[in-house]
């Protein structure tokens, strides 16, 4: 059942002009294809790495499910994306799911055991460009600076756009701070890692202390230990 939902696969994807390339079964590694993506009959530089699942015995009752045992390190944190197919014998059906992005979503801590893969995500000739797009954009995410963008993505939970403006810092007590703004917003978003990444709307007078007004009792220079800028707060 297993190399027959690997020859399923293969056989839709070869079909639609995309390359995959078969990992020997004596090797283990949790992947049994390389899939390298074409776009219009030219070969790109996005490929994939996909484990198979053939049988009945992935069926649960919202879908399915593929372990993910000892591989939770290497679909997470290596350099290429990979993806999890389940055929259905009953169905003839092919399923999928992202499973590096269902790992890196939950994070280390709670790393889950099983990738779920829905009924609804359907791979067959109509699906393929969806699921071919799906992917590439994936891809795309680690490379240049859409690879920073991931990673601060990831590190806070924020959802940035390739035409936002998003810089980093790291203060003096090693504490992450990004500050996000839309071209188009009047107000920027600065959010930080000692505050369990709660966004703060700022913009730049609430950030120059000598557009501020001072304290009543100070002198807004911090010599006063009372007063808020000597605080710790921003």
């Amino acid at each position: 059942m297993g190399q027959a939902a690997v020859n399923a696969l293969r056989i839709l994807l070869e079909d639609h002009d995309h390359i995959v390339q078969e990992i020997s079964g004596q090797n283990d590694f949790g992947e049994d294809l390389y899939v390298t993506f074409t776009d219009d009959r030219h070969l790109t530089s996005d490929t994939i790495k996909v484990q198979v699942k053939g049988g009945s015995s992935w069926r649960r009752g919202d879908g399915y499910a593929v372990p993910v045992d000892q591989h939770g390190g290497t679909w997470a944190d290596g350099n290429i994306p990979v993806y999890c197919v389940v055929h259905d014998p009953d169905t003839r059906q092919l399923h999928w799911a992202n499973a590096t992005q269902q790992l890196r979503r939950s994070g280390p801590l709670t790393p889950p055991r099983f990738i779920g893969v829905s009924p609804n995500a359907v791979l067959n000739d109509s699906t393929v460009p969806f699921f071919v797009a799906q992917a590439r954009r994936y891809v795309g995410r680690y490379r240049g600076r859409q690879a920073v963008l991931t990673h601060l993505s990831e590190m806070s939970g924020v959802e940035f756009d390739s035409t936002d403006h998003v810089l980093h810092f790291v203060n003096g007590f090693d504490e992450d701070l990004i500050f996000w703004k839309r071209p188009r917003d009047a107000l920027a978003t600065l959010l930080m890692s000692a505050h369990g990444w709660e966004p703060y709307l700022v913009s730049l007078e609430s950030l120059l202390r000598s557009e501020m007004t001072p304290p009543e009792g100070g002198d807004g220079d911090g010599s006063d230990p009372g007063s808020q800028w000597g605080g710790p707060d921003l």
